[in-house]
């Protein structure tokens, strides 16, 4: 399906005190909805024109989304949208399994209160009960950025956040990716919770670690992936 050009989108109006991070904001979700093509030009005047700014802050916003990989320097040194492979997932698959498997030990090692993460759960339930895909996908999202965020660790929630961007940025090129068994999903993730629950309660995460990496190697379902190593000690 054919997509606007950067000429023909609108943007809103910048009026915040931040503006670096909301021009930001709204061309990393144009990015992340699939609303450019692979190597399409951006270019800073138009999406300055679109968003009513200047282009200083256009030009560093798009220095922030080259560095989360989503867009890269053309040979004329304007950017261009970064191309999207499915080849990518097999890495984007262990990277994400190895952050969150980290966050898991923590979380099990300091006993951390999973209140907000039974909250996504809820919220699941919820959708999944009004066949609300989009509020599923949403959350399933949140229910895996929350479990980082809970670490509290500034430098690993920066690195996920990324990868959370490239991630969602990959799977705009896999087809029927986004719509894989989300009515599934609240008790898929009910039964991570649970897991995770005991193992704070046991002190023991070998039986957890393996759920939760089928979990994200299901979910993203690259082709030839990485075998994680699985250890049987604590966490």
């Amino acid at each position: 399906m054919a997509r606007a050009s950067t000429d023909d989108m609108n943007f809103t109006a910048v009026r915040t005190s931040s503006i670096v991070s909301e021009v930001y904001a709204q061309i990393r979700e144009k990015l992340l909805s699939g609303e450019f093509l692979a190597g399409q030009p951006l270019r800073e005047s138009v999406l300055a024109t679109g968003m009513a700014v200047s282009r200083a802050p256009v030009r560093e916003a798009l220095r922030l989304l080259e560095q989360s990989g989503l867009i890269v320097k053309a040979h004329n040194r304007s950017y261009v949208v970064a191309p999207s492979a499915p080849g990518d997932m097999p890495e984007l698959a262990a990277l994400r399994a190895a952050d969150e498997i980290l966050a898991i030990r923590i979380l099990v090692q300091r006993k951390t209160d999973l209140g907000p993460l039974a909250a996504v759960v809820d919220g699941m339930r919820a959708a999944q009960a009004n066949s609300d895909v989009e509020t599923i996908s949403a959350l399933d999202i949140e229910f895996h950025m929350t479990l980082v965020r809970l670490t509290g660790l500034p430098r690993l929630i920066s690195r996920y956040d990324q990868l959370r961007d490239q991630i969602r940025f990959a799977m705009l090129s896999v087809e029927d990716l986004h719509g894989r068994v989300l009515q599934d999903q609240a008790v898929m993730h009910e039964e991570l919770l649970t897991a995770l629950l005991n193992a704070q309660q046991s002190g023991r995460a070998a039986d957890l670690l393996r759920l939760w990496e089928e979990h994200v190697f299901f979910s993203m379902n690259p082709a030839d992936h990485i075998i994680p190593l699985h250890d049987d000690g604590p966490a």
